[in-house]
């Protein structure tokens, strides 16, 4: 018996091929779970060139990963902000693939990482970074959260667990990184305000804080990092960093999933209200 036997689960921001949500969602399936994918829908000709070589189709992509594993699953365009848009993809899911028993919030943007500093960048790129990041966060736990708890209340699930992906910039600060700081030390104060708040529901909330991760995420912030140092992305991202994760490399989306499914399942039984570094060493607090 696989250890997410049973459960059915939702991982938000899982459109990217490289994306630490796609890892995920492919890691729930593999693990025995259900799963539900979504993301905000993009412009084909702003995909990256490795996803646009093979025809990438974002979550139904994904979705499509899952269903050759032999699980259920179900891809759903869904903009965390747009809370129209999260009850009909909830009510989607519950009818098509049923009962909800995890959740786990990735979705987000990294708002000019390295080179938006505070007194200089945009409104707009604040309130984006903040909606998407810490709001979209309370959008769709609030929305999940609640179809959980119904569950549990009926019978039919005895328990819940939700992660949420936060950032080592919501353990401590980095210059010119806009609104994310901001936005992922608030999404480690919900995840303990959650925990005490959703444990009588018993659905447990534990969040993740990735380090340098090899993602197409990553590669934006180094991109932008290169360009202030006036080398290429290749050459900055060679060195970058190395040198202070003890382990002396950088991550895969696939070990930020091996902990995401941790913390969903069964041998979490008894964590919650966690935040867990997953950073080679990076962070040790």
């Amino acid at each position: 018996m696989a250890k997410l036997d049973g459960m059915v689960v939702l991982v938000t921001g899982a459109a990217r091929l490289r994306g630490i949500g796609r890892a995920i969602a492919l890691r729930c399936a593999q693990d025995g779970a259900d799963v539900i994918v979504t993301g905000r829908a993009n412009n084909p000709a702003k995909l990256p060139p490795h996803e646009r070589e093979i025809g990438w189709q974002g979550v139904n992509s994904v979705a499509e990963e899952i269903r050759a594993m032999g699980r259920k699953a179900l891809g759903v365009i869904c903009d965390v902000t747009r809370r129209d848009q999260i009850a009909a993809c909830v009510e989607q899911a519950e009818r098509e693939v049923g009962p909800l028993t995890g959740l786990v919030n990735n979705a987000g943007v990294a708002s000019e990482a390295a080179a938006a500093p505070i007194l200089d960048m945009s409104d707009a790129l604040w309130d984006e970074t903040i909606d998407i990041n810490l709001t979209g966060v309370y959008n769709m736990t609030r929305a999940i959260g609640r179809a959980i708890r119904a569950n549990v209340a009926s019978g039919a699930a005895a328990g819940g667990a939700i992660v949420n992906i936060s950032s080592l910039a919501g353990r401590f600060g980095f210059a010119n990184y806009g609104g994310y700081c901001a936005s992922k030390f608030g999404v480690v104060g919900l995840t303990q305000q959650l925990a005490h708040e959703l444990a009588p529901h018993h659905i447990r909330v534990n969040c993740i804080c990735p380090g340098s991760i090899d993602s197409d995420m990553l590669d934006g912030t180094m991109g932008r990092k290169a360009k202030l140092a006036g080398m290429t992305t290749e050459e900055f991202k060679a060195g970058y960093n190395l040198g202070i994760i003890p382990m002396g490399r950088r991550g895969l989306p696939s070990e930020q999933a091996s902990a995401a499914a941790f913390l969903l399942g069964p041998d979490a039984s008894y964590i919650t209200g966690q935040t867990l570094n997953v950073d080679g060493g990076y962070r040790m607090d």
